[in-house]
């Protein structure tokens, strides 16, 4: 189980005078700011339990995630996970854990994935029947034979997040953290990760924090959220059970070529339109549909104005 309790985190900056005489007046007298990045988080979150953590840039949910898995240390407040003290980073703790940050990578550039993944095993002191086991079956779930006998240079976005999700998983992990794990994925990819996912959830009862922008993201995946705003958890519960629909506002445009293909015409359409507008077009002047829903900005809007 996770738990935090009143978990606080400041971080010091300073202020900067312009110009040469502000910066020598800051040489001899520098202003510090303190600036809270979290403020007063509780949670308790089940072993099992599948957590969608969102919200804009700058809300804290990387710095969440970093102190959960004992990378940066709480100002104020407690956390356990699994009755753990996280930035103790005791040994059976990391062992517990898996991190996988979409912006960092631990596999080496121009050494194949499994090379990787052959250190890790050693590092997490696994079993050889074990590991062989392990790397069989997740090559098997992501198809991920031939990629991880391929030079990481070499393979796509798409490649690469599946021998990063093979890292974070390698050794079993009870907790397992995601830090926008789809960020730059086209939409197939993203699909096959989703699945992964919940079958890694459900088969393996593995806990997963995932972190992301995306509110579709979390509701392929998740059933619980955690929604952050400047540092504070404005939502926490049920995704079914949100002060809105996100669904409401779905609507979808659709580019088609018109003309005999001189020209291209977009329109944004409703569910219901737009399958009337497909029935009508051939098939192969369709260009592109992309769903648009409620944003992430008018979701927590909503939400605010709902707890005012």
């Amino acid at each position: 189980m996770i738990k935090t309790k009143n978990l606080g985190l400041n971080y010091n900056t300073f202020y900067k005078k312009p110009g040469l005489k502000g910066t020598i007046n800051d040489f001899f007298n520098r202003k510090k700011i303190i600036v809270p990045a979290l403020k007063e988080i509780n949670l308790q979150i089940a072993d099992g339990a599948f957590i969608g953590l969102i919200g804009p840039n700058g809300a804290g949910k990387t710095t969440l995630t970093k102190i959960l898995t004992g990378i940066l240390e709480p100002t104020t407040g407690t956390v356990r996970v699994d009755n753990f003290v996280p930035h103790e980073k005791s040994h059976v703790f990391l062992k517990q854990i898996g991190v996988m940050f979409g912006q960092k990578s631990q596999l080496s550039w121009d050494l194949p994935a499994i090379d990787t993944l052959n250190m890790l095993s050693y590092i997490y002191e696994l079993d050889s029947k074990e590991y062989k086991k392990r790397l069989s079956e997740l090559c098997t779930l992501l198809d991920a034979q031939m990629i991880i006998r391929t030079p990481v240079r070499k393979l796509s976005l798409g490649q690469r997040v599946k021998c990063e999700l093979m890292c974070a998983l390698i050794h079993s992990p009870k907790y397992l953290f995601l830090d926008e794990p789809t960020l730059g994925l086209d939409l197939v990819t993203k699909n096959r990760i989703y699945a992964f996912l919940k079958k890694e959830n459900k088969e393996k009862n593995t806990t997963i924090i995932l972190t992301s922008h995306n509110v579709q993201d979390i509701k392929a995946m998740a059933k619980q959220i955690i929604i952050l705003a400047n540092g504070s958890i404005i939502y926490q519960g049920n995704i079914n059970k949100l002060p809105l629909n996100i669904n409401k506002s779905d609507s979808f445009t659709l580019k088609y070529y018109v003309n005999g293909k001189k020209t291209i015409q977009e329109k944004t359409l409703n569910s219901s339109d737009l399958k009337q507008e497909l029935k009508k077009l051939p098939a192969e002047d369709i260009l592109q549909i992309n769903r648009v829903g409620i944003s992430l900005e008018e979701l927590i809007m909503e939400i605010y104005n709902e707890h005012q």
